[in-house]
């Protein structure tokens, strides 16, 4: 398992590089406040994006989902912090 952490601001910032051997992923917006936006491809904003509240979490796994592939994400904020699990079991 992958722990990182990220700080994203109102500019896009690609927090999951593509990997077809990840199994899972967590993102955790762990602003007390703010709302992140992502996405699965580059371009993203808070008008297109999928919003993440504060102290909320996405995942993503296999087989219902496609954690493979890169992700990108906005912040309404400056400088909030984002972590990002990324799994590579069965």
């Amino acid at each position: 398992m992958s722990v990182v952490p990220f700080s994203v601001g109102t500019s896009e910032v690609r927090i999951v590089e593509v990997s077809p051997d990840r199994t899972s992923i967590v993102i955790i917006n762990n602003h007390a406040a703010a709302v992140i936006y992502v996405r699965f491809k580059k371009g993203v904003a808070i008008t297109n994006g999928m919003p993440v509240f504060s102290k909320a979490t996405m995942s993503l796994s296999i087989p219902e989902d496609d954690p493979s592939t890169d992700v990108w994400c906005v912040s309404d904020t400056p400088a909030t912090p984002v972590v990002v699990y990324e799994g590579f079991g069965k």
